[in-house]
């Protein structure tokens, strides 16, 4: 329990203070995957709003996970996000 709301309270955290970064037309806002933490860290269905915005932030989900230094806070998350919404997740997420 002391680390499910830790991990939320870390993910809430970042995305309070996260940057928004603009790479070949396409604008990164972690902040706009905020309708997703449900889905990231209580395994909620996605909504629809979800499911759009990280259609929307694909090509910017390596440069969170990497570039921003999230890596492993983001990943269990993202892919079941991605799952849930039907989203191929970039490169940086096949290991």
């Amino acid at each position: 329990m002391v680390k499910n709301n830790l991990a939320s309270l870390t993910v809430v955290a970042i995305l309070l203070v996260a940057v928004v970064h603009q790479t070949d037309a396409q604008v990164c806002n972690l902040f706009s995957l905020s309708p997703c933490l449900g889905t990231a860290l209580f395994f909620i269905p996605p909504s629809g709003v979800c499911c759009r915005r990280l259609r929307d932030q694909v090509p910017c989900l390596c440069m969170y996970t990497q570039g921003m230094g999230y890596g492993q806070l983001l990943e269990s998350g993202a892919r079941r996000v991605a799952q849930g919404c039907g989203v191929v997740l970039p490169p940086c997420y096949i290991k």
